[in-house]
């Protein structure tokens, strides 16, 4: 019996260290995302001039550094259940009006594991790509 209390208990250990290491990859997503929160709620019309410049930072993320699917599961983590809820047109709009594309897909309810860099940027090849 104290074998597996021992057991359980070294499991509950790693997942909450995978959660407290998860949640540090998260730090520049839950830094530059919520510029873009007005906008992608629909309480501005037009994204902030800080939003689009931190667009550009999460796309280099997610070529160079956390990913696509880290930073898909990082604004999950940071939206899902939270109100307003972001609007589908306004993440379609998103990459127009910052002048980019999205590396990285924006959702609150999506299979972040179905999303890998190259079929992601592909879907978006008449945006401008900046580095």
């Amino acid at each position: 019996m104290l074998r597996v209390a021992g057991c359980c208990l070294l499991v509950l250990l790693a997942s909450g260290l995978d959660i407290a290491y998860s949640e540090s990859k998260c730090e520049p997503v839950f830094e530059y995302f919520p510029y873009c929160l007005d906008f992608l709620t629909g309480y501005y019309n037009k994204p902030s001039k800080r939003c689009c410049d931190h667009i550009y930072k999460l796309n280099r993320l997610a070529k160079r550094g956390l990913g696509a699917q880290m930073i898909c599961w990082c604004i999950e983590y940071m939206v899902r259940g939270t109100e307003p809820r972001i609007r589908a047109d306004r993440i379609s709009e998103l990459p127009t009006k910052c002048q980019t594309h999205l590396s990285f897909p924006i959702s609150e309810w999506k299979d972040c594991n179905a999303y890998s860099l190259l079929s992601f940027s592909l879907s978006f090849p008449h945006h401008k790509t900046f580095y």
